[in-house]
């Protein structure tokens, strides 16, 4: 007699597929996009060193800025889906002023240089803080990359320490327009007040409150500010984390 073939139990353990863990592909699938946007915002970096003439280093510039915009929103994303799911970990370590100011001009000068607007970021204490790098940056670098957007000639980031409330203060000052004054209307509510239909502007400023109140001690919590009393004449942004 020929041999008999086994049967095959389809609700055997081999055969169940596994209960998706879909943070754990969003984290991987955002780790690989952001690999690739690395590449491709070095790629125009290094295209834009070779074209002399300024018109197509201006669009360069252009698509370096949407690139970081999309790379931003990555970052936005996986990180409104964690707190969603109870998950967002605020990873709080020392870190000096500096070393953040450094690496939020590194971002966000090729788009500044290529379309004339002055960008500087000054660390006024060589002080250190506690807080999230990544996800401070992320915040940050979505507020300077609208900044440049809107300015005309300048923006300002200056980061500091408030030795009487005993907080980090960073602010972002630029030489636009202001805010719409239905932003300014809402912000103060916090992210239950913010219009995510609004589109990136509704997620950027959801983000921002977000952020700011996952750094927070016994008593105090982050909190953000937008107004228009730049010394610049445009808009005003203050990020403070206890």
């Amino acid at each position: 007699m020929p041999p008999v073939k086994p049967k095959v139990n389809v609700n055997s353990p081999l055969t169940t597929p596994q209960q998706l863990d879909f943070a754990t592909v969003l984290a991987a699938g955002v780790h690989d996009m952001k690999n690739s946007l690395f590449l491709l915002l070095q790629s125009i970096e290094e295209v834009a060193a070779q074209v002399e003439s300024p018109q197509p280093r201006s669009r360069l510039a252009d698509i370096h800025y949407e690139t970081q915009r999309l790379n931003t929103g990555l970052m936005q994303l996986l990180s409104l889906y964690r707190q969603n799911h109870d998950r967002l970990l605020v990873n709080t370590e020392e870190h000096f002023l500096d070393e953040l100011a450094d690496d939020l001009l590194a971002n966000n000068q090729f788009y500044a240089q290529h379309h004339g607007i002055v960008l500087t970021v000054e660390a006024l204490t060589d002080n250190s803080w506690f807080f999230d790098h990544n996800l401070v940056l992320v915040l940050l670098n979505d507020v300077v990359i609208n900044a440049l957007r809107y300015a005309t000639k300048q923006v300002q980031v200056t980061l500091g320490i408030d030795s009487v409330n005993h907080e980090l203060v960073i602010e972002v000052f630029d030489d636009g327009p202001g805010y719409p004054q239905t932003m300014l209307d809402t912000y103060q509510i916090g992210p239950a007040g913010v219009a995510l239909s609004s589109g990136r502007t509704g997620l950027g400023l959801y983000f921002s409150h977000l952020i700011a109140q996952a750094h927070q001690t016994d008593i105090k919590q982050g909190s953000i500010y937008l107004s228009n009393d730049s010394p610049l004449g445009g808009s005003r942004f203050t990020l403070r984390l206890p």
